[in-house]
């Protein structure tokens, strides 16, 4: 476990908090706000978006633990806890099922071993998702997994942290490698088709502004590109596709501006 000895820059936005502040949390400081406040200038309904993007995550965690009877997960670039946890997911399915949460900003670490401190189902890895053997190595990855069973694997707006394409499909192959069949990986990734449409412009000024403000602000990136995450899996119907269409028309949440386009979701089984 990391020791809280290196001081949280409060003159930096971090991706972690800038999360929490745009589905509406409490961990956040003002530079954080800031930020946010110029993305929704550019994207109103980017809260929207996020708090979406939770809702799938949750469905996708309860789809693995029912049908495909997992009850273990490792949570990947995990970030602050907020609503609807993936153990807050799991654990009313089952008792039993254990969660190891993954991230590397210094928020975060502060905040998940503070919440998980006397969870018995729940860990949390100091460690960056962009190094798998480090992850897979960590104490609390090794207690709270049984790698020889099924694991599902979350990467809930995490992966273009990963600017490097080969890297993160990569990362992502060495996760699916160290688990057995029957594992899933659920994935949310924001979408950029980069053919001089609306929707392009739309997503190079977020992806263009979160890049100013972060050291390493993420690659949005093309469905092809996206889809190599997923390469070999058994996706689960409707497949690879965007949250506009994942869900029915009568579950659907989302603004009519389109926003919805912008993040593509997709849940495997491993073969």
């Amino acid at each position: 476990m990391r020791q809280m000895t290196e001081p949280i820059d409060l003159a930096r936005a971090s991706p972690a908090r800038l999360y929490d502040a745009l589905l509406g949390g409490k961990n956040h400081f003002e530079v954080d706000r800031k930020l946010c406040h110029q993305l929704l200038e550019l994207a109103p309904d980017l809260r929207t978006l996020c708090t979406e993007n939770r809702r799938w995550l949750a469905e996708a965690t309860s789809r693995m633990a029912t049908e495909g009877r997992i009850d273990q997960f490792l949570d990947l670039g995990a970030g602050l806890p907020t609503a609807r946890n993936t153990h807050d997911v799991v654990l009313p399915l089952n008792l039993a099922a254990k969660v190891v949460y993954v991230d590397n900003d210094l928020t975060a670490i502060s905040h998940g071993q503070a919440l998980l401190a006397d969870e018995k189902s729940s860990f949390f890895a100091d460690a960056d998702l962009a190094d798998p053997a480090a992850v897979l190595a960590h104490p609390a990855v090794k207690a709270g997994l049984d790698l020889s069973r099924p694991v599902g694997i979350l990467f809930g707006l995490s992966l273009h942290s990963v600017t490097d394409l080969d890297q993160a499909v990569g990362a992502v192959s060495d996760y699916l490698a160290a688990v057995p069949s029957g594992s899933y990986l659920a994935l949310t990734h924001p979408l950029n088709p980069r053919d001089r449409s609306r929707l392009a412009e739309f997503a190079t000024g977020i992806e263009v502004k979160l890049q100013s403000a972060f050291p390493s602000g993420g690659r949005f990136r093309t469905r092809d590109e996206i889809g190599r995450f997923v390469t070999g899996l058994d996706l689960v119907k409707p497949g690879l596709v965007d949250l506009t269409a994942w869900w029915p028309k009568d579950e659907q949440n989302l603004c009519t501006t389109g926003a919805g386009q912008l993040l593509m979701v997709a849940l495997g089984r491993k073969p």
